[in-house]
């Protein structure tokens, strides 16, 4: 039996094609769902979307402060280890579910397998950054995007069970992004394909200091200006409430360069990416998304665990707000041709991690 701990809509999205392929094998599954997403358009929806089974067992631990959070999952996750009884764990990622997921089934003696393992920012201002270095030390199995977080692992000193596989973003996006689009669906946000902006924004450094939080938000205002285009922005809701507390959410969502959402669906967003000009985000996977879809990608940060999509062509880091720079920047993105190559596997990731859990048999 294989639990697979999960509780955001990354990691629903990337397991998504393991627990495929794992009951394509009739090989049996549990999926532990921390609750760390708690909203329908943040977690029900994906499961529905991408057809996964109901979890076994769901924790709701919800919103709260990162310790009480992780505190929260660890006395939830003990039970329901012990109910389940698996003979491994797997977690993906870097989030508070993946942390509490890995630290439980540590003290448990239960093997515990990393998916997208390795993964650095060398910025320890990040709280993903300790989740994925600490569950990197307590893994058994690395599974690896690419060689470069093998490299990585090795200079940390990890050096056993380490496999490089691809990531399953891949999967997912080959397996999705060719669903066909509903009638009317660009005319119900009032855009034309090619003619808007991807923006997605939540972390931390971007939304919590309600000055850069102005600031920014000016930034991209001037910049959609310059462009002649529009920001589609699906609006996470700890963002809302940011933008909410600094009493400008009226401003932007009445304003011309913003087209305010709600949360999307996994195929309804990989739909929007496709057909974007460009993607502001300051989301990993959606880096990742945007380099497999080829398009040009600008991250809202100033550094990047996914470096592969820099070296590749197809991302630049922008931590500025300055909007003459943000305008000048993204004309460079949309000036390189758009062939730049995948680093993150050939979409057969699931099949390559589900062989090796079977030869550990797991």
């Amino acid at each position: 039996m294989l639990a697979i701990v999960l509780g955001t809509r990354p990691e629903i999205i990337k397991c998504a094609p393991i627990i495929h392929e794992a009951m394509a094998r009739d090989l049996p599954v549990s999926i532990i769902h921390t609750g760390q997403h708690y909203t329908p358009e943040l977690d029900e929806i994906f499961f529905r979307t991408l057809r996964l089974p109901e979890p076994r067992m769901n924790l709701h631990v919800g919103s709260s402060d990162p310790i009480k959070q992780i505190t929260t999952m660890m006395q939830g996750l003990q039970p329901a280890f012990a109910r389940v009884q698996p003979s491994a764990v797997l977690v993906q990622g870097d989030t508070n579910s993946v942390l509490a997921g890995a630290l439980v089934a540590h003290k448990m003696n239960i093997p515990i397998a990393h998916l997208e393992a390795g993964l650095r920012s060398d910025d320890w201002s990040m709280p993903e950054e300790g989740n994925r270095v600490i569950t990197g030390m307590l893994a058994e199995l690395h599974f690896c995007p690419t060689d470069l977080q093998r490299r990585r692992l090795g200079v940390e000193g990890i050096v056993e069970g380490v496999h490089v596989v691809g990531n399953t973003i891949v999967d997912a996006v080959q397996h999705y992004a060719d669903q066909p689009i509903s009638p009317g669906f660009f005319e119900k946000f009032g855009i034309e394909p090619g003619r808007y902006i991807l923006l997605t924004m939540h972390r931390p450094s971007n939304v919590d200091d309600p000055d850069r939080l102005r600031r920014l938000l000016e930034c991209l205002t001037r910049a959609a200006e310059t462009l002649g285009t529009r920001f589609l922005f699906p609006v996470h809701p700890r963002t809302e409430a940011r933008i909410r507390s600094v009493g400008l959410w009226e401003t932007y969502e009445q304003g011309p360069s913003f087209i305010l959402t709600k949360p999307l669906g996994y195929i309804e967003l990989l739909q929007l990416q496709k057909h974007a000009r460009a993607v502001l985000t300051d989301s990993g996977g959606i880096q990742e998304e945007a380099n497999i879809l080829h398009v040009p990608c600008l991250t809202l940060r100033s550094n990047t665990e996914r470096p592969e999509t820099i070296e590749a062509g197809g991302n630049i880091l922008f931590y500025e707000t300055n909007p003459a720079a943000l305008v000048s920047s993204i004309r460079e993105l949309e000036a390189r041709p758009r062939t730049w190559p995948c680093p993150f596997g050939d979409g057969k990731t699931a099949k390559r991690v589900l062989d090796i859990l079977l030869t550990k048999k797991f």
